[in-house]
């Protein structure tokens, strides 16, 4: 077995080990105590982490298990606002938002109604895309009853560009088409329905009468 040969040291390397350890003799106790403040931050911070996302996740979960609860024993707009103050900041209060404005229009009462929607913040999944079309439709119901037409008429334009399955389609377009013709955009309507047909094609016999030249 051959004998590992030793590569000899040279003046650099032996100067620069002296330096080296000449600097720990020195500063060696700071940087250690250093070194522990760090790794002790480190750990706090990724037990903080740890901490809240836990704590993220049950109250996400506390918030669906009392959302399912409101939603199977037709509860009403005071419910859903419990829920949004009670989960602040979690995926089934923002649906609670939601579902709160719905109960307060269906009661008449427009200032509750339109302050809920208003709090409901856009989802970017599938599932969101629907309720987000949802809340930007009953916003244009609002303001139909507040006579404010024209801010009707964007809100169902955005509810259409918001989800483009075929009840929402439909609901929206139709809604928009009212508007418009009370504006006296009767052009605007027939084009609505247009759009809705070519986008629905199925649809095309129902709603014949309404884009006819």
């Amino acid at each position: 077995m051959a004998n590992k040969v030793q590569t000899p040291e040279t003046d650099i390397m032996v100067e620069t080990k002296g330096k080296l350890e000449l600097f720990f003799d020195k500063y060696g106790s700071k940087l250690l105590k250093g070194l522990a403040v760090v790794t002790v931050v480190a750990v706090a911070i990724f037990a903080w982490l740890s901490i809240s996302s836990n704590s993220e996740l049950k109250n996400e979960n506390a918030a669906q298990a009392a959302l399912t609860v409101a939603l199977t024993t037709d509860s009403d707009a005071a419910a859903f606002e419990a829920i949004v103050k009670e989960h602040k900041g979690t995926k089934a209060a923002n649906t609670a938002t939601y579902l709160a404005g719905a109960e307060y229009l269906k009661a008449g009462d427009l200032a509750n109604a339109k302050a809920s929607l208003e709090k409901y913040n856009d989802v970017k999944d599938a599932a969101g895309e629907v309720i987000n079309a949802l809340v930007y439709t009953l916003r244009g119901d609002v303001a139909v009853e507040e006579n404010d037409l024209q801010t009707a008429a964007d809100l169902y334009r955005k509810a259409l560009a918001a989800n483009k399955e075929k009840m929402n389609a439909e609901t929206a377009t139709k809604k928009l088409a009212l508007v418009l013709e009370a504006m006296g955009d009767k052009a605007g309507a027939t084009e609505a329905f247009k759009a809705l047909v070519k986008s629905c094609p199925e649809l095309k016999a129902q709603y014949a009468k309404y884009i006819a030249e």
